[in-house]
């Protein structure tokens, strides 16, 4: 493999740039929206057609606010009334 002198040079120029507009693009992400519930936690579509067996038991939460726990994520999501859930178990009232 070869390498270019110029082809380094012109890829010094843009690194320089883009270090020099840190505060533009080349440096930030843009900015994510802040959810009171992790995204992770959110139930989405398409659902899942099957769940590991694994115990981790979460809190599901239903569109109309009920909840209802269930040994893990997967298996809360599979419901199409559960829109999010939080880790553990459902606190009893």
């Amino acid at each position: 493999m070869r390498f270019d002198t110029i082809g380094t040079v012109r890829l010094a120029g843009l690194l320089a740039l883009c270090v020099a507009a840190a505060s533009t693009s080349c440096a930030q992400e843009p900015p994510q929206p802040k959810l009171t519930v992790p995204a992770v936690n959110l139930c989405t579509d398409p659902r899942p057609q099957m769940c590991s067996e694994i115990y981790q038991p979460v809190c599901g939460f239903t569109k109309d606010g009920t909840s209802h726990t269930y040994s893990n994520a997967c298996f809360a999501c599979v419901k199409p009334e559960v829109v999010r859930s939080t880790p553990g178990e459902c606190k009893k009232d």
